[in-house]
């Protein structure tokens, strides 16, 4: 480990070098153009421990451990955040960082009695602004429309993952996804999950198609299908460095014979692609799967080479964080991956994606619980009109959102089984405040939860070692022009090596009658989502190493890498970093996948599975989070928070 923290030491103090004096070749990549750097929203320096932003007890670091230091999470680290009401919050922020370091440190161990007590008292307090806290709150007023509830959202803005950059290039806006992305039409139920329905979401879109010499390419609208699901319907091109010709369109239907790979590879990829996962008599298929790895699967079980799995490592961490020799081959079967499904007969689902992804999904809960909170009332006025800050506190509401508040302790008063206030203790502005509820919904994650719920039971504690997390780095490139990717023929690239894995544009929705453009002289929103895992190591120290490199790595080194590998992969075809690139924002997020292993879905040894300990209230809290499914999505989250406020309205109401 001490290794790890070495080379992330000498990687920081390598690229603080590299940006002193910048050569010919830093100008040939842009790095000396000051639109992507300029508008820090941070302009003081945050040191955190690195080490300490985990939830393990294994990253347990004092402050006088060996290879203990600091990471430098202020402007230079952070960067630059756009413009519009997001441009404040992306990924995680450096002052959420820093309170969690605190948490983490053991800072709020004991009740501070610099706490000021607001003597507010709500029905339903819930942590956590995310999917799963906004379907709480949407399903507390609608079961109980004269109760008080207050959402603490740690972030500057809700929506947890679902958020969106915002650019204006060469007067023209374009948006791109934070993080939450992609969702499917809900049927029209009138079940109480019946979202598209009771937030008043629209059923039918249209995109834009592509114009100029673009015209006829196969854009996706969204940036996962491309990758495996439906990769024959778009211009995928797969790129392989060092070979003769390194771009390959098409790998499975025509071009797998042009790939470097070897033939006993390429024999093995055409062999998986066939495989389809067969129940046999006297087997429980899906636990079977959940009983091994999906490396185990498909090197043991099917007898295939590793370099399957290494190419399916970085699209499960896309996913579900980390590659196939951390998670379970359950989800490979769940998400209808070679070897388990033939890619012939999947299921004909279109994703859809809103601009800037599921943020628009999130306004819409939002507009609904607080209507002046968002102006207008359109769909165009609910996915881009401008957030009232000043309406989502406001007393008086049924539902209010407290934004910047971090919740520290999370305590019943008195015995659990007893109690009749829980009380809650978060930071703001530098200073704890106290607030009672009668129940609490914690729509937060269990590497917070964990050490902020003080008197969670044992089994919780026991269930939640079962739990791991990964990080991932979504970066959002504006391009003023995408020109060079309109003569390769392609919308989204995939490779090894490098920086990320994949990259791709998109099909801009029509929101109002507009969209934004899609012309290759028109500006656009390039979007890498790149997890970072570490093969070979065990999953919860691949979630460790893999924060160190978040924290560690600054703006300007991912900025570099960035450049680096679009002009290795572009250059040839017309790609000039310095003119094409206005501007990249970086969203790091932490703990952004559950990584769940075998036995996480089914559990071992007629164990119950963690999930099922912890969806269980106790006393006056419950827990509702998207990584109680394994697979963290938009609905899924908002299915555990209508759980857990649900199961304390039986009880406490």
């Amino acid at each position: 480990m001490l290794m790890i923290w070495a080379h992330l030491e000498m990687r920081a103090a390598k690229a603080t070098t590299l940006c002193v004096m910048t050569s010919k070749f830093d100008k040939e990549l842009g790095l000396d153009s000051a639109i992507t750097r300029r508008d820090f929203v941070y302009g003081s320096t945050l040191l955190v421990g690195g080490a300490l932003v985990g939830c393990g007890k294994s990253e347990e670091v004092t402050s006088t451990a060996p290879g203990d230091f600091n990471f430098d999470v202020g402007d230079s680290w952070y960067g630059p955040g756009g413009v519009g009401d997001y441009a404040s919050s992306h990924g995680n922020t450096p002052d959420l960082i820093q309170t969690a370091h605190q948490i983490r440190a053991g800072r709020f161990d004991k009740v501070s009695a610099s706490a000021i007590d607001s003597g507010e008292e709500y029905d339903l307090v819930i942590v956590g602004g995310g999917f799963a806290g906004l379907s709480a709150a949407h399903h507390f007023h609608r079961l109980n429309p004269s109760g008080r509830a207050l959402i603490l959202d740690n972030h500057p803005i809700f929506g947890g993952e679902a958020k969106r950059n915002d650019f204006e290039v060469n007067g023209v806006h374009i948006s791109g996804p934070q993080g939450s992305n992609d969702c499917a039409i809900q049927a029209a139920t009138g079940d109480p999950d019946d979202y598209f329905s009771a937030l008043n979401i629209p059923r039918e879109f249209q995109y834009t198609e592509p114009g100029g010499s673009a015209a006829g390419m196969r854009i996706a609208q969204d940036n996962y299908e491309y990758l495996h699901w439906h990769e024959d319907k778009f211009d995928v091109g797969h790129f392989f460095r060092g070979a003769d010709k390194p771009w390959v369109k098409d790998v499975w239907k025509s071009g797998l014979a042009t790939t470097p790979w070897s033939d006993e590879v390429r024999q093995a990829f055409a062999r998986v692609r066939t495989i389809e996962t067969k129940d046999k008599a006297g087997r429980d298929t899906n636990r079977w799967l959940d009983s091994m790895t999906m490396k185990s699967y498909f090197e043991n079980e099917l007898g295939l080479p590793p370099e399957v799995s290494s190419f399916y490592d970085p699209i499960m961490a896309s996913i579900i964080g980390l590659g196939c020799d951390a998670i379970s081959a359950y989800w490979g079967l769940y998400f209808q991956l070679p070897g388990f499904k033939n890619p012939d007969r999947y299921n004909d689902i279109m994703l859809h994606s809103f601009p800037g992804g599921n943020a628009g999904i999130a306004r819409h809960f939002v507009k609904q619980l607080i209507p002046d909170a968002i102006d207008g009332s359109t769909f165009e006025n609910v996915i881009f009109g401008k957030i009232a800050f000043d309406e989502l506190d406001r007393e008086g509401k049924p539902v209010r959102i407290r934004l910047n508040s971090t919740a520290v302790r999370v305590e019943h008063e008195g015995n659990t089984q007893d109690a009749e206030r829980v009380r809650v203790t978060y930071a703001r502005d530098g200073q704890l405040h106290q607030i009672r509820a009668k129940a609490v919904v914690m729509a937060s994650g269990g590497w917070v939860n964990r050490h902020v719920i003080r008197d969670l039971p044992d089994e919780y504690h026991r269930a939640y070692e079962s739990f791991a997390h990964s990080p991932v780095l979504v970066a959002n490139v504006a391009l003023t022009n995408w020109r060079f990717l309109e003569r390769l023929g392609v919308s989204a690239a995939i490779w090894s090596g490098g920086f990320g894995f994949t990259c791709n544009i998109r099909r801009p929705m029509i929101v109002g009658g507009k969209s934004q453009p899609l012309h290759p002289d028109e500006p656009i929103v390039l979007t890498f989502y790149a997890p970072i895992y570490k093969p070979g190591l065990g999953r919860k120290e691949q979630g460790i190493a893999g924060r160190a490199e978040l924290l560690g790595t600054s703006f300007a080194d991912y900025e570099r890498q960035i450049r680096e590998q679009m002009m290795t992969m572009f250059s040839a075809s017309g790609f000039d970093p310095a003119k094409d690139i206005a501007g990249i924002i970086l969203n790091r997020w932490g703990h952004a996948y559950t990584n769940p292993g075998p036995g996480f879905r089914f559990g071992i040894n007629d164990n119950p599975a963690p999930p099922d300990v912890i969806r269980e209230p106790f006393g006056r809290i419950a827990i509702g989070h998207s990584e109680l499914r394994g697979h963290q999505y938009w609905s899924g989250a908002a299915g555990e928070g209508r759980r857990a406020v649900e199961g304390l309205l039986d009880r406490h109401f």
